[in-house]
């Protein structure tokens, strides 16, 4: 698959992960692999340009060579903050890039054509942002949002806006369904029995 330059990825690990008792989730292992290094080997062939929102301090992000943002509004205000933070960071580094797309650091097994299938979403549609859907479920966190949101985005953070569904909604925004037969691609892990569940997933399926 050809990656594709004018969007960029974020890995969005600025939760608390209280869950799973805290710290960056995504660095837990099943299968002897982190969770995020299967997220990068699924995402780095999709595109040329990722980085990583987190506000925790980790060293053991520092190897991976990646862009690391904290979010540039504090308080722990959810995921969107994580996005706007990423677009302010596209504005200001990669200001030619037209679309961000966002994942969060929880979901191992999101296709390996999410961002070329969201994208053809978006213009197709002429849209603005498109999110992930699976088995009749939208997953907010997973979508692909035009850079020139940012202002919007900022103003309604500032507004109080703290979920996404919220923002999308003020927008014209579609989905894009991303069926599987076996299992949800966008399992996510968010206690430590999920990782057992995780590991069957990927013994039986991949």
């Amino acid at each position: 698959m050809q990656q594709n330059n004018n969007i960029c990825v974020v890995i969005l690990t600025g939760g608390l992960s209280s869950r799973m008792g805290g710290g960056i989730k995504s660095l837990e292992k099943f299968n002897n692999k982190t969770i995020f290094d299967r997220i990068l080997e699924r995402i780095t062939p999709q595109t040329q340009h990722i980085i990583i929102n987190a506000n925790e301090n980790n060293n053991k992000l520092n190897k991976y060579n990646l862009p690391v943002i904290k979010d540039k509004l504090t308080g722990h205000l959810g995921p969107l903050a994580g996005i706007h933070a990423s677009l302010d960071w596209i504005k200001y580094n990669i200001p030619q890039t037209k679309w961000l797309v966002s994942i969060p650091n929880d979901t191992p097994f999101f296709p390996k054509n999410l961002v070329n299938k969201l994208l053809i979403k978006a213009l197709d549609k002429n849209k603005k942002i498109v999110l992930a859907k699976s088995n009749d479920k939208i997953h907010p966190v997973i979508g692909l949002w035009k850079s020139d949101l940012l202002e919007d985005l900022e103003k309604n953070l500032n507004n109080g806006t703290r979920k996404i569904m919220l923002w999308a909604q003020c927008h014209s925004f579609d989905t894009q369904n991303f069926d599987q037969k076996f299992f949800d691609p966008f399992f996510n892990i968010n206690f430590r029995e999920d990782l057992i569940q995780a590991k069957e997933i990927e013994d039986r399926y991949l």
